[in-house]
């Protein structure tokens, strides 16, 4: 119990002070649906599987993003370059999304940070 606790109050005190030249943890943290759409993306990119827009919509509950706030927020992070818009060879009509190099790296030193919170 007291590695949620730990881990609780550190998630906490990462989204209050985020280092304003972070501009990774700026972006992941900006709204709630800027942290699903990025761990979404996040998990999929680990796994190496495609994750494209209807699958988001589907995994992201509309009373946190309406379609528009979700390509929205693809949209900034693509131009940000927090994650990589790919086309299926087969398919160059439906693209997916994958975490950008420095993007996934965050997120990686962000969970071994907080690693021994997790168990």
């Amino acid at each position: 119990m007291l590695s949620l606790i730990s881990f609780l109050n550190n998630f906490k005190r990462d989204i209050a002070s985020i280092n304003r030249s972070d501009k990774n943890k700026k972006f992941l943290f900006k709204s709630i649906t800027h942290l699903m759409i990025s761990l979404e993306i996040a998990s999929c990119s680990i796994i190496d599987e495609k994750i494209n827009f209807l699958h988001l919509k589907s995994t992201i509950p509309s009373s946190i993003a309406t379609d528009l706030q979700i390509r929205e927020v693809l949209n900034e992070g693509i131009k940000k370059k927090f994650f990589i818009k790919k086309y299926c060879f087969r398919d160059n009509k439906k693209p997916y999304y994958k975490m950008s190099k420095s993007f996934s790296l965050m997120i990686t030193n962000w969970y071994l940070e907080n690693k021994s919170n997790f168990n």
